[in-house]
């Protein structure tokens, strides 16, 4: 079964304005938080965009003002990709 839902809507509604090099795009940011072994932690930033946003490793993705290189790109076989990001 196809995924049928218009991801531009869901973006539209929880997204935030970013910018991939030089072109605006809207997207979800993620951050979430993980522990290991109780003693090491830290979190591994996504940007949720959708599938036709054109990116590869080594972009430069700007939200509010905070520079992060693309270090990956799942896909989930849907309209949204998701974008690993790493601090610049």
């Amino acid at each position: 079964m196809a995924f049928t839902e218009n991801p531009l809507a869901f973006f539209g509604d929880f997204g935030v304005d970013a910018t991939l090099n030089t072109g605006a795009v809207r997207g979800i940011f993620v951050s979430p938080y993980g522990e290991a072994f109780g003693f090491v932690a830290g979190s591994r930033p996504g940007f949720l965009l959708a599938s036709s946003v054109a990116a590869v490793r080594g972009d430069v993705l700007t939200i509010a003002g905070n520079a992060f290189e693309v270090a990956e790109i799942q896909s989930d076989g849907t309209a949204i990709k998701t974008l690993v990001l790493e601090d610049i």
